[in-house]
């Protein structure tokens, strides 16, 4: 059932005022979100796993103005579906204008999406990082606020090249998706010339010779690197690496340097006021200073506000605009606080935006790095370029 959480009536209209409506509809699965709780290694949580609808209803709330100037009133809605049910008949529910924010788990979205782009709803995935979405589900109608596996480890490879650390020893976790996410940040290290030094895995098995292998100075032993990359999707042995590695080298990747879309210690570009919104816009929730919009949220509050700056730049959207030719216009764009406004690349509808390099306390850097070039647009040296990608949707 969908659930009404805010309702916004527009009090002003301009003699240009487009009188239109824009109606957000967050998709959870609450009921499949218990099911897979209690995974986590020793109760340990390394980012908070919070819904996107603090994000949403901040975007809506820095909105409101420019919406009432251009005559235009919004609704948020929230559909918790149930995916052991006819999820086609729970989707017809939301109204056809909605904007649709994707926060459901990987399985579900896998069949959501399908139906969503049948039925013309234009969706934003922000949760899912894989590449192969962005192939798999090449659709019209269903974009990627968040970014891809390719732009995180693209700027990280930037970053690594750039301070001069070509020789990287890779170690990666024991699972398929450790597998594929090493093969993606290996061929990022190529990419920028990069020189993989040793691929290595650890095992979560608790058997002594196991354990054995497991001990940091011998699984980065025997080589010489410059930097260590980690891949370790669960957040379970790759904390054991900083400080333990056997030379002292920096450690990257899930753990040590990471690359993130957002982070509460960007203190430029805007960035700190963003912040000081989100954790104080709800007078009696505030959060504390350290805390900001992960990357989920992040990526929730860009879609959002990516609709709404784009309808006042774009003077010829009328009164029934299209929000899938609103995001497919050119001048459609969105200052995501990083030195550089968001946009859709029309040719797998991922939204284009830098890449922070952080530390749990502070920011490092932002990338794309100095004397990284592209021909169209920089930063498109993050991710999968035009000709690089399977998906064309520009083309169709």
């Amino acid at each position: 059932m969908i659930k009404n959480i805010l309702f916004i009536t527009s009090i002003f209209f301009s003699s240009a005022s487009i009188a239109g409506a824009l109606e957000v509809t967050i998709i959870s699965a609450e009921a499949e979100e218990r099911m897979n709780q209690g995974q986590s290694f020793a109760g340990i949580t390394v980012e908070p796993d919070r819904p996107v609808l603090r994000a949403v209803e901040l975007a809506l709330f820095e909105s409101k103005t420019l919406l009432q100037r251009l005559g235009f009133h919004d609704a948020l809605n929230t559909l918790d579906i149930k995916p052991d049910r006819d999820l086609r008949e729970q989707l017809l529910a939301i109204s056809p204008s909605s904007l649709v924010i994707l926060d459901i788990p990987l399985k579900t979205m896998l069949k959501v999406a399908p139906i969503l782009n049948e039925l013309k709803l234009v969706s934003f995935n922000v949760r899912h990082s894989e590449p192969t979405l962005r192939n798999s589900l090449c659709m019209d109608y269903l974009f990627h606020a968040i970014p891809s596996d390719h732009m995180y480890f693209d700027a990280l490879s930037q970053f690594l090249i750039y301070r001069g650390w070509r020789k990287v020893l890779v170690v990666r976790g024991p699972s398929k998706k450790d597998d594929a996410r090493a093969e993606t940040l290996i061929v990022s290290l190529k990419k920028f010339g990069a020189s993989i030094v040793d691929n290595r895995q650890f095992s979560l098995s608790h058997h002594p010779d196991d354990r054995d292998k497991n001990n940091p100075e011998f699984l980065t032993g025997g080589a010489s690197y410059d930097v260590v990359a980690v891949i370790d999707s669960e957040k379970d042995y790759g904390r054991y690496l900083q400080y333990s590695t056997r030379k002292a080298r920096p450690v990257v990747g899930d753990v040590g340097l990471t690359p993130k879309s957002w982070h509460f210690a960007l203190e430029r570009y805007g960035a700190p006021q963003l912040n000081e919104r989100y954790r104080h816009f709800k007078k009696g929730d505030p959060l504390s200073s350290q805390v900001s919009m992960t990357d989920k949220e992040f990526a929730a509050w860009s879609a959002v506000k990516l609709v709404t700056n784009s309808l006042s730049a774009n003077k010829k959207i009328g009164t029934n605009f299209d929000l899938l030719n609103l995001l497919k216009n050119p001048q459609s764009q969105v200052d995501l606080y990083k030195g550089t406004r968001g946009s859709v690349r029309l040719w797998n509808h991922q939204i284009r935006q830098p890449i922070l390099l952080a530390t749990p306390d502070t920011v490092v850097a932002v990338a794309p790095m100095p004397k990284f070039l592209h021909p169209k647009h920089y930063v498109d040296t993050l991710g999968l370029d035009e000709p690089e990608s399977s998906c064309q949707l520009s083309k169709k």
